[in-house]
């Protein structure tokens, strides 16, 4: 069984044409109850060490965007080294409990362009980008299943979907799964029978969970590091220190764990 926990980046809702936030991010990390339990205990450790007391709080949680600007209350207190510190020890567990890694990104003006093309409005890029992620995921299952034994009835393996609150198209995101699962996906290149995903989609405040933190961590990562490379390329003279330290996160933290 895989706990599938999903958290976005770069949502601009129904305008498609933001210079800032060209791309709608969605990724996902999938763990086992095993590695959930683990990964929580470390995360509260962590919590911990930086937040002291704080860190037990209801209301306390990790977020990517909060740890980098350092402008929030929690995070104005660490230094800029703190918080990269912060940063790494975070997105280190994805690799150290073998957590795998998927994701998405939808192209708002492309989008845009082709639903223009084809005569219909566009979906929510968040809606369009689950469907594509739910894919993904739902192949690397398939991929997971045990060989058939002779003698022995092997268990499948499922996933389950936990994603942070959606407000906006919560609904069309849940029926559309629903009818995924029924039916298959609709359009996409991997488009498909989603038969290892179960249930329904499970939506969860982010402070309430500890993947979900760390997912928007990731998330946040991703969009930063697209962003840096739409405005600066390949030329490494022109990175800022914080530039440096969010190509590292990506390219050695998470990159190698995508799938």
């Amino acid at each position: 069984m895989y706990l599938v926990y999903i958290d976005e980046s770069g949502n601009t809702g129904a305008n498609l044409d933001s210079p800032d936030q060209p791309i709608h991010w969605l990724i996902a990390l999938a763990a086992t109850p095993a590695m959930v339990t683990q990964i929580e205990t470390e995360m509260l450790a962590i919590a911990g060490r930086y937040f002291g007391l704080r860190a037990r709080a209801a209301d306390f949680e990790f977020h990517g965007a909060h740890i980098f600007s350092g402008r929030t209350t929690d995070y104005r207190q660490l230094s800029v080294a703190d918080r990269v510190r912060l940063f790494n020890e975070l997105l280190s567990l994805i690799g150290r409990f073998g957590v795998r890694l998927f994701v998405r990104g939808i192209n708002k003006a492309a989008h845009k362009d082709r639903a223009r093309d084809k005569g219909y409005p566009p979906v929510h890029p968040h809606r369009l980008g689950f469907m594509y992620l739910v894919e993904q995921v739902d192949e690397w299952l398939e991929a997971m299943q045990p060989a058939p034994d002779l003698f022995a009835a092997r268990e499948p393996i499922y996933g389950l979907i936990v994603a942070d609150e959606q407000n906006e198209v919560r609904r069309d995101v849940v029926s559309g799964f629903a009818a995924w699962r029924q039916y298959g996906t609709e359009h996409g290149y991997r488009a498909r029978h989603i038969r290892y995903l179960i249930d329904t989609v499970h939506y969860v405040p982010s402070q309430d969970s500890w993947l979900i933190q760390l997912a928007d961590c990731v998330a946040f990562v991703r969009n930063r590091y697209g962003k840096i490379f739409r405005e600066k390329g390949f030329h490494e003279a022109r990175y800022s220190e914080s530039d440096r330290a969010i190509v590292h996160l990506w390219r050695d933290l998470c990159a190698p764990l995508t799938s």
